[in-house]
């Protein structure tokens, strides 16, 4: 009798690359969160910080998905890695305009404040007034 050993397929090497699909998606994503920081406004802040962070939270995900290397799609990767530079520093600079809006707001507060109850402030030059008479 014959053994059955039937011959599996040999594994396909598309299955041990990442697919295309997710390297576009990728891409795409990416080149989304380049644009949209760019276009950075205060008009629309908090939509475009949404948008931003759903994306990158997005990106996130695919990238822990893709194995670490793919000599195939090399060329995308480089490209990729270049605009995450613009990104990255785009980044920084939105978020030191909202640190600059915090402080400036939060300076508004204090004067705003003192023309609402100018009794309130303390004095710094060491004097006393007394209220008595």
């Amino acid at each position: 009798m014959e053994a059955s050993c039937a011959a599996s397929p040999p594994a396909s090497p598309w299955k041990r690359r990442p697919s295309i699909n997710m390297i576009n998606e990728l891409y795409q994503i990416t080149d989304e969160i380049y644009r949209l920081t760019q276009i950075f406004s205060d008009k629309n802040r908090e939509e475009d910080i949404q948008k931003l962070e759903y994306l990158l939270l997005k990106r996130r995900d695919l990238m822990e998905k893709l194995p670490p290397k793919s000599r195939d799609h090399e060329w995308i990767g480089k490209k990729i890695v270049e605009m995450n530079k613009t990104i990255d520093q785009n980044l920084i600079f939105i978020r030191h305009r909202i640190m600059e809006d915090l402080r400036l707001l939060k300076v508004k507060k204090k004067h705003n404040n003192s023309y609402v109850n100018p009794y309130e402030m303390k004095s710094f030059d060491g004097m006393f007034y007394d209220k008595k008479k």
